[in-house]
Formats: structure tokens, sequence, C-alpha cells
């Protein structure tokens, strides 16, 4: 399929979902039902990068699922398929098996995620509507292959961005439950920045190395933070 088909794919999928009931959510939820199906995968994730906020939206399916749990552990760690996908601009196919050849760009990703429940295939598309990367498509399989080959999913991932770009309630996080609070985060970096006196990139760190550190989520350690449940200090944590 070139280009146009992948489009009209795309927009055929949307509609059934329209009547079908399933497309009454947000756009950027409803692009992830249709990607899913498209490519056959068990679950996708979508993903918008820029210098400031990371914006990844999820169904309300994948919530709290084994999918949920290595889109969060790759947020806490900044590292795995996707940042790799981002970062060099090509599509990363990640085996979470403890097999996988791009394991040594991200080796603690790579060991934690294998030690879940079976393996998952990851694979991390780059989202190039404009020819720039804009953000990453993550389809999870836990076996097997995409019905599609990978050419026509990295064009999916360029349609899905643009469509993203193009619409008005992506810019509006309150809207989307689905998206995470990045807003929360960049507080919570604030309070850490003011309490230990540290670089904002520095305060970061340590939120994820403290999310790693006790197993959790960083949207975890975030409300520990704003709600002053968790205060960190030169001497330590209260």
């Amino acid at each position: 399929m070139d280009s146009a088909e992948i489009l009209a794919l795309l927009a055929r999928t949307l509609a059934q979902g329209q009547t079908t009931g399933r497309g009454t959510g947000h756009l950027a939820a409803r692009l992830c039902e249709a990607c899913t199906e498209i490519l056959g995968a068990e679950a996708v994730m979508l993903t918008l990068t820029s210098a400031a906020e990371r914006l990844t939206v999820r169904t309300a399916e994948s919530a709290g699922s084994a999918v949920a749990q290595i889109e969060d552990l790759q947020v806490v760690l900044g590292e795995g398929p996707a940042e790799l996908a981002l970062a060099e601009g090509r599509t990363v196919v990640a085996h979470l098996d403890g097999h996988d050849t791009d394991a040594a760009a991200f080796p603690m990703f790579a060991t934690l995620a294998a030690a879940g429940d079976g393996p998952l295939t990851v694979y991390a598309v780059p989202m190039r509507p404009s020819g720039h990367v804009v953000g990453v498509l993550s389809a999870y399989l836990s076996g097997g292959h995409l019905s599609r080959p990978l050419e026509e999913a990295e064009l999916l991932a360029d349609a899905a961005g643009a469509a993203l770009l193009g619409d008005p309630g992506t810019a509006d996080l309150s809207s989307q439950p689905a998206w995470p609070q990045q807003a929360l985060v960049h507080q919570a970096t604030g309070v850490v920045v003011a309490q230990l006196g540290i670089a904002p990139a520095d305060a970061l760190a340590v939120l994820r190395a403290h999310a790693f550190a006790r197993a959790s989520t960083l949207e975890s350690v975030v409300d520990d933070v704003l709600a002053r449940r968790l205060v960190f200090s030169a001497l330590g944590t209260a």
C-alpha cells in the first residue's frame, strides 16, 4: 500500500469505529484503537514529544495492563524501544525475552521488561508526518508478527502523527484523561528543585530514580511529591 491507501484505510477504520460505538472518545484514543486493528496488534500507544513535554495516549482497556507497565517503565528509566526510536528516527523492534539485538542500547529496560509475564514484542515506529520525528507509535504483541509490513506500519505512524498534530483537542490536555498529566510532572520537578537546590534535569532524574527504586510509576511519585507525602532533602527523603 502507498500513503494514500493507508490514509484511506485509516479513515475507513475510524468510520467503522463510529458505527460500532467505539468512536465516541477523543481522536487520540480512537486512533489508538484504529491502529491496533489495522496492525493486528494487542495494543497501540501513541506518543507526541517536543523539547518541552511528552504526551502519551492509551486506550482505557490497556490501563493497568502489562503494556501500560512497559510504557511507564520507559518513562521512569528514560530508555527503551520508544526512546531509541525517538532518538534515532528509526523503527525499533524489541523482543522482550532477553534476546533482543538492540538490548545494548537500553540494558536496564531490557532486563526489567524481560522479567514480566511472558514474552512481548514491541514495534516502536517514529511518526514523521512532515519529515522530522514528532513522536512514536508503539505496537505490542505477545506472539507472532504485525499483520502489515513494517513499511506500511511506518506510513500508518506518519498518518496518525499528522492527525494528532492537526487535531485541536490534542493541545487541550484537560479534555483527555488518558494523556499523562505532564504539567504535574513539571510542578513536581519544580518542588524537587526547591527542596534540593539542583537543576530541573537533575530533579527529574531524582523523581525517575525514586520511582525505579520503589518499583512504582513516575506518576505515583509525582502525586506523592505534590501531596507532600514525599519530601526530598539533602539528608534523604521523608
